[in-house]
Parts: C-alpha cells; sequence; structure tokens
C-alpha cells in the first residue's frame, strides 16, 4: 500500500506541473493574442500608432520604448513576441504604446477606430483566455 501511495503522489505531482506549464502556456498565446488584438483595433494612417505596441511587466525598464518606424503592425506583433519569453507572470503584464497621439486615437477621434483600441480589446479579453485554456486542455 505505501508504494501505491507514493506513486500516485508522483502522478498528482506530475499532473501538476504538466497543468501549469498549460496554465503558463495560456497566459502567454493569451498576451500576444491580446496583443494582436490592439495592433488590429489601432487605425491606420502611417502605420506608426501600429507598430509601436509593447508589453512588459509593470515597473519594467522595457516599458520605456522608443518609438520606431514599422509594416503597420508588424513591428508590434514582433515586439510583443520577443518580450513574451521573459516576462514574469506573477508581476502584471502590461502593454503601452509610446506614440504622442495614442491617447487621442483611445478617446476615438480617428473615424476608424472609434471605440479606440482598447476598449474594444477589453470586451475579447475572456474570449481569449477561454480560447487558450481549451487549446492546452486546461478546461
Amino acid at each position: 500500500m505505501p508504494n501505491s501511495l507514493a506513486a500516485e503522489a508522483l502522478n498528482t505531482a506530475a499532473a501538476l506541473k504538466r497543468t501549469r506549464e498549460s496554465l503558463v502556456l495560456s497566459y502567454k498565446e493569451t498576451v500576444y493574442d491580446i496583443g494582436e488584438s490592439l495592433v488590429f483595433f489601432t487605425p491606420l494612417k502611417t502605420g506608426l500608432a501600429s507598430s509601436n505596441w509593447g508589453v512588459s511587466n509593470s515597473g519594467s525598464k522595457s516599458l520605456e520604448r522608443e518609438v520606431k518606424e514599422g509594416v503597420k503592425g508588424k513591428a508590434s506583433l514582433e515586439a510583443i513576441s520577443r518580450s513574451i519569453p521573459s516576462l514574469d507572470f506573477s508581476k502584471a503584464t502590461i502593454f503601452n504604446n509610446p506614440v504622442d497621439y495614442i491617447d487621442d486615437l483611445e478617446k476615438g477621434t480617428s473615424p476608424q477606430a472609434r471605440a479606440g483600441m482598447v476598449t474594444p480589446t477589453k470586451t475579447r479579453i475572456n474570449d481569449l483566455w477561454l480560447k487558450n485554456l481549451r487549446k492546452n486542455k486546461i478546461i
């Protein structure tokens, strides 16, 4: 009997480890999906605003990102992809955009994004999270 109890404890520990790994993967995928949504909802005129989304942990130096020109969001998605592996998922994850007129765009000054970018993205976060939890067999 002690051996079967030890075996069950090992099986439980292994299952918990797999679950944790799947949760972290789901979170990383959701962070990327949120960034992709921000890029999608960002109006395109010059492509500057859509190319400058980034993600980091609160208090991180990487929040200080220089404005860079890119190809209509591609630079943002590449920056987000590069940042995700270094995120500490026990801390708040923050999206930012250093373009000086990003707040005006969020207020709906562009006919292409009357609801801004963050507002429509916020309504999608639960669905994105659940999609990734399902994909990674957590639920």
